[in-house]
Protein backbone atom coordinates (compact mmCIF):
# COMPACT_ATOMS: atom_id res chain seq x y z
CA UNK A 1 0.00 0.00 0.00
CA UNK A 2 1.41 3.39 -1.05
CA UNK A 3 1.31 6.27 1.37
CA UNK A 4 -0.22 9.60 0.47
CA UNK A 5 2.67 11.82 -0.73
CA UNK A 6 1.98 14.49 1.89
CA UNK A 7 1.85 11.89 4.67
CA UNK A 8 5.03 10.27 3.36
CA UNK A 9 6.72 13.69 3.29
CA UNK A 10 5.65 14.39 6.86
CA UNK A 11 7.01 11.03 8.00
CA UNK A 12 10.34 11.76 6.30
CA UNK A 13 10.50 15.18 7.97
CA UNK A 14 9.73 13.52 11.30
CA UNK A 15 12.59 11.08 10.71
CA UNK A 16 14.90 14.02 9.95
CA UNK A 17 13.77 15.80 13.13
CA UNK A 18 14.34 12.74 15.32
CA UNK A 19 17.78 12.17 13.77
CA UNK A 20 18.59 15.84 14.33
CA UNK A 21 17.91 15.48 18.05
CA UNK A 22 19.98 12.28 18.15
CA UNK A 23 22.81 14.28 16.58
CA UNK A 24 22.67 16.78 19.43
CA UNK A 25 22.53 14.01 22.03
CA UNK A 26 25.56 12.30 20.46
CA UNK A 27 27.63 15.47 20.73
CA UNK A 28 26.63 15.97 24.36
CA UNK A 29 27.53 12.36 25.22
CA UNK A 30 31.12 12.59 23.95
CA UNK A 31 32.05 16.29 24.05
CA UNK A 32 34.02 15.87 27.28
CA UNK A 33 36.26 13.26 25.60
CA UNK A 34 36.37 14.28 21.93
CA UNK A 35 37.02 17.84 20.75
CA UNK A 36 34.10 19.42 18.82
CA UNK A 37 36.29 19.85 15.71
CA UNK A 38 37.17 16.16 15.80
CA UNK A 39 33.46 15.31 16.05
CA UNK A 40 32.91 17.44 12.93
CA UNK A 41 35.60 15.45 11.10
CA UNK A 42 34.26 12.02 11.96
CA UNK A 43 30.66 13.06 11.33
CA UNK A 44 31.57 14.09 7.78
CA UNK A 45 33.82 11.07 7.26
CA UNK A 46 31.13 8.57 8.19
CA UNK A 47 28.52 10.49 6.18
CA UNK A 48 30.78 10.27 3.15
CA UNK A 49 31.36 6.54 3.66
CA UNK A 50 27.60 5.95 3.88
CA UNK A 51 26.95 7.99 0.75
CA UNK A 52 29.62 6.03 -1.15
CA UNK A 53 27.66 2.87 -0.39
CA UNK A 54 24.48 4.45 -1.80
CA UNK A 55 25.96 6.06 -4.92
CA UNK A 56 27.07 4.04 -7.98
CA UNK A 57 30.86 4.15 -8.39
CA UNK A 58 30.70 6.10 -11.71
CA UNK A 59 29.13 8.99 -9.79
CA UNK A 60 32.12 9.35 -7.47
CA UNK A 61 33.75 11.78 -9.89
CA UNK A 62 34.81 15.31 -8.94
CA UNK A 63 33.32 17.30 -11.81
CA UNK A 64 31.84 20.43 -10.25
CA UNK A 65 30.08 21.78 -13.32
CA UNK A 66 31.97 25.07 -13.16
CA UNK A 67 30.52 25.80 -9.71
CA UNK A 68 33.54 24.99 -7.55
CA UNK A 69 33.56 28.43 -5.86
CA UNK A 70 30.01 27.76 -4.61
CA UNK A 71 30.91 24.24 -3.49
CA UNK A 72 33.95 25.49 -1.59
CA UNK A 73 32.03 28.34 0.05
CA UNK A 74 29.25 25.97 1.14
CA UNK A 75 31.74 23.44 2.53
CA UNK A 76 33.58 26.09 4.57
CA UNK A 77 30.35 27.61 5.88
CA UNK A 78 28.91 24.21 6.76
CA UNK A 79 32.07 23.25 8.65
CA UNK A 80 32.00 26.55 10.54
CA UNK A 81 28.31 26.01 11.38
CA UNK A 82 28.90 22.48 12.66
CA UNK A 83 31.97 23.46 14.69
CA UNK A 84 30.25 26.44 16.31
CA UNK A 85 27.10 24.40 16.98
CA UNK A 86 29.00 21.51 18.58
CA UNK A 87 30.89 23.90 20.86
CA UNK A 88 27.57 25.39 21.98
CA UNK A 89 25.92 21.99 22.46
CA UNK A 90 28.60 21.00 24.95
CA UNK A 91 27.90 24.04 27.14
CA UNK A 92 24.22 25.02 26.71
CA UNK A 93 20.90 23.31 27.49
CA UNK A 94 19.58 21.30 24.55
CA UNK A 95 16.40 23.40 24.46
CA UNK A 96 18.47 26.56 24.07
CA UNK A 97 20.64 25.23 21.23
CA UNK A 98 17.66 23.74 19.38
CA UNK A 99 15.62 26.93 19.74
CA UNK A 100 18.42 29.06 18.33
CA UNK A 101 18.46 26.74 15.32
CA UNK A 102 15.01 28.07 14.41
CA UNK A 103 16.52 31.51 13.74
CA UNK A 104 18.14 30.19 10.55
CA UNK A 105 15.03 30.93 8.42
CA UNK A 106 14.93 34.48 9.82
CA UNK A 107 18.53 35.12 8.77
CA UNK A 108 17.86 33.45 5.42
CA UNK A 109 14.91 35.74 4.67
CA UNK A 110 16.92 38.83 5.60
CA UNK A 111 19.72 37.65 3.33
CA UNK A 112 17.30 36.88 0.49
CA UNK A 113 15.94 40.41 0.69
CA UNK A 114 19.28 42.19 1.00
CA UNK A 115 21.41 39.99 -1.28
CA UNK A 116 19.08 38.27 -3.74
CA UNK A 117 16.63 41.16 -3.98
CA UNK A 118 13.62 39.00 -3.11
CA UNK A 119 10.37 40.42 -1.79
CA UNK A 120 8.81 39.00 1.38
CA UNK A 121 5.15 39.37 2.29
CA UNK A 122 4.59 41.17 5.56
CA UNK A 123 2.60 38.31 7.20
CA UNK A 124 5.54 36.00 6.59
CA UNK A 125 7.95 38.51 8.10
CA UNK A 126 5.64 38.87 11.13
CA UNK A 127 5.64 35.08 11.51
CA UNK A 128 9.43 34.95 11.43
CA UNK A 129 9.72 37.77 13.96
CA UNK A 130 7.33 35.95 16.29
CA UNK A 131 9.57 32.90 16.01
CA UNK A 132 12.66 34.97 16.72
CA UNK A 133 10.90 36.41 19.76
CA UNK A 134 10.13 32.88 20.93
CA UNK A 135 13.80 32.00 20.65
CA UNK A 136 14.74 35.00 22.79
CA UNK A 137 12.17 33.95 25.40
CA UNK A 138 13.77 30.50 25.63
CA UNK A 139 17.34 31.78 25.56
CA UNK A 140 16.91 34.83 27.84
CA UNK A 141 20.25 36.35 26.82
CA UNK A 142 22.10 38.62 29.24
CA UNK A 143 22.95 41.70 27.19
CA UNK A 144 25.23 43.06 29.90
CA UNK A 145 27.33 39.88 30.04
CA UNK A 146 26.90 37.95 26.78
CA UNK A 147 27.55 34.23 26.83
CA UNK A 148 30.05 33.24 24.14
CA UNK A 149 28.33 29.89 23.78
CA UNK A 150 25.12 31.66 22.78
CA UNK A 151 27.09 33.62 20.22
CA UNK A 152 28.49 30.35 18.84
CA UNK A 153 24.96 28.98 18.47
CA UNK A 154 23.69 32.10 16.71
CA UNK A 155 26.79 32.17 14.49
CA UNK A 156 26.02 28.58 13.48
CA UNK A 157 22.44 29.55 12.57
CA UNK A 158 23.73 32.51 10.55
CA UNK A 159 26.22 30.31 8.66
CA UNK A 160 23.49 27.79 7.85
CA UNK A 161 21.35 30.63 6.51
CA UNK A 162 24.22 31.56 4.19
CA UNK A 163 24.37 27.93 3.03
CA UNK A 164 20.65 28.10 2.27
CA UNK A 165 21.13 31.24 0.20
CA UNK A 166 23.97 29.66 -1.79
CA UNK A 167 21.84 26.58 -2.43
CA UNK A 168 18.94 28.72 -3.55
CA UNK A 169 21.14 30.76 -5.86
CA UNK A 170 22.28 27.62 -7.71
CA UNK A 171 19.26 25.33 -7.24
CA UNK A 172 18.40 25.24 -10.95
CA UNK A 173 21.98 24.30 -11.94
CA UNK A 174 22.84 21.52 -9.48
CA UNK A 175 21.61 18.04 -8.58
CA UNK A 176 20.93 17.55 -4.87
CA UNK A 177 22.89 14.32 -4.45
CA UNK A 178 25.87 15.74 -6.34
CA UNK A 179 25.83 18.78 -4.06
CA UNK A 180 25.93 16.49 -1.01
CA UNK A 181 28.74 14.38 -2.50
CA UNK A 182 30.97 17.29 -3.45
CA UNK A 183 30.29 18.97 -0.12
CA UNK A 184 31.53 15.89 1.73
CA UNK A 185 34.53 15.43 -0.59
CA UNK A 186 35.63 18.94 0.36
CA UNK A 187 34.54 18.82 4.00
CA UNK A 188 36.40 15.68 5.07
CA UNK A 189 39.97 16.90 4.32
CA UNK A 190 39.17 20.44 5.50
CA UNK A 191 37.73 19.11 8.74
CA UNK A 192 40.81 16.90 9.14
CA UNK A 193 43.04 19.98 8.97
CA UNK A 194 40.74 21.83 11.35
CA UNK A 195 40.85 19.15 14.04
CA UNK A 196 44.54 18.16 13.69
CA UNK A 197 45.78 20.42 16.54
CA UNK A 198 43.14 18.96 18.87
CA UNK A 199 43.45 15.31 17.80
CA UNK A 200 42.92 12.52 20.31
CA UNK A 201 42.44 8.85 19.55
CA UNK A 202 38.72 8.26 20.21
CA UNK A 203 37.68 5.19 22.16
CA UNK A 204 35.80 2.49 20.19
CA UNK A 205 32.49 3.48 21.83
CA UNK A 206 32.99 7.12 20.88
CA UNK A 207 33.81 6.09 17.31
CA UNK A 208 30.63 4.02 17.21
CA UNK A 209 28.58 6.99 18.42
CA UNK A 210 30.13 9.24 15.76
CA UNK A 211 29.53 6.59 13.09
CA UNK A 212 25.84 6.51 13.99
CA UNK A 213 25.86 10.30 14.02
CA UNK A 214 27.43 10.51 10.56
CA UNK A 215 25.06 8.01 8.99
CA UNK A 216 22.15 9.74 10.71
CA UNK A 217 23.24 13.14 9.42
CA UNK A 218 23.23 11.82 5.86
CA UNK A 219 19.85 10.16 6.43
CA UNK A 220 18.39 13.43 7.71
CA UNK A 221 19.67 15.40 4.71
CA UNK A 222 18.34 12.84 2.21
CA UNK A 223 15.03 12.65 4.08
CA UNK A 224 14.49 16.41 3.92
CA UNK A 225 15.35 16.47 0.22
CA UNK A 226 12.94 13.62 -0.52
CA UNK A 227 10.21 15.13 1.67
CA UNK A 228 10.36 18.44 -0.17
CA UNK A 229 9.66 16.60 -3.41
CA UNK A 230 6.66 14.75 -1.99
CA UNK A 231 4.54 17.38 -0.30
CA UNK A 232 4.01 21.05 0.30
CA UNK A 233 6.89 22.64 2.08
CA UNK A 234 4.38 24.81 3.97
CA UNK A 235 3.06 21.69 5.70
CA UNK A 236 6.35 19.86 6.01
CA UNK A 237 8.24 22.66 7.72
CA UNK A 238 5.75 22.58 10.61
CA UNK A 239 6.72 18.95 11.29
CA UNK A 240 10.28 20.16 11.90
CA UNK A 241 9.01 21.74 15.14
CA UNK A 242 9.02 18.35 16.86
CA UNK A 243 12.79 18.76 17.20
CA UNK A 244 12.19 21.24 20.02
CA UNK A 245 9.98 19.17 22.37
CA UNK A 246 12.17 16.13 21.67
CA UNK A 247 15.29 18.12 22.57
CA UNK A 248 13.61 19.48 25.71
CA UNK A 249 12.61 15.95 26.74
CA UNK A 250 16.09 14.59 26.07
CA UNK A 251 17.65 17.38 28.10
CA UNK A 252 15.35 16.72 31.05
CA UNK A 253 15.51 12.92 31.00
CA UNK A 254 19.14 12.31 29.99
CA UNK A 255 21.04 15.33 31.27
CA UNK A 256 19.01 16.64 34.22
CA UNK A 257 18.09 19.94 32.58
CA UNK A 258 15.09 21.90 33.84
CA UNK A 259 11.79 22.67 32.15
CA UNK A 260 10.34 26.04 33.13
CA UNK A 261 7.71 28.56 32.04
CA UNK A 262 9.87 30.61 29.63
CA UNK A 263 10.88 27.46 27.75
CA UNK A 264 7.25 26.44 27.32
CA UNK A 265 6.20 29.99 26.34
CA UNK A 266 9.06 30.36 23.87
CA UNK A 267 8.32 26.98 22.31
CA UNK A 268 4.68 28.01 21.92
CA UNK A 269 5.71 31.20 20.11
CA UNK A 270 7.98 29.24 17.78
CA UNK A 271 5.11 26.87 16.98
CA UNK A 272 2.77 29.82 16.30
CA UNK A 273 5.43 31.25 14.00
CA UNK A 274 5.70 28.01 12.02
CA UNK A 275 1.92 27.63 11.78
CA UNK A 276 1.48 31.22 10.58
CA UNK A 277 4.34 30.88 8.13
CA UNK A 278 2.83 27.65 6.84
CA UNK A 279 -0.60 29.24 6.45
CA UNK A 280 0.78 32.19 4.49
CA UNK A 281 2.93 29.92 2.34
CA UNK A 282 0.05 27.54 1.58
CA UNK A 283 -1.94 30.44 0.17
CA UNK A 284 0.93 31.84 -1.88
CA UNK A 285 2.82 28.57 -2.62
CA UNK A 286 6.10 29.61 -1.11
CA UNK A 287 7.85 29.09 2.20
CA UNK A 288 11.22 29.37 3.84
CA UNK A 289 12.51 25.82 4.07
CA UNK A 290 15.00 24.48 6.57
CA UNK A 291 18.52 23.68 5.43
CA UNK A 292 19.20 20.16 4.37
Amino acid sequence: MRLNPILAGCLLMAVAAVVGVMDVIAVRLIDDRVHPFEIVFFRNLFSMAALMLLMPRPQWHLRGGGLWPLHIARAVLKLFALGASFIAIGQLPLATVTSIGFTTPVFAVIGAVLILGERVRWPQMVALLIGFGGVLVVVRPDVAAPDWNLLYAFASALALAAVMLLLKASADREDGRRVTWLNLVLSVPLAGLMCAPFWSNPAPLDLAIMAIQGVGGLLAQLSVSAAMRMGRASALIIVDFIRLPLAIGAGVLLFGETLDGPIIAGAALILVSLLLNGFVASRHRDVVTPPG
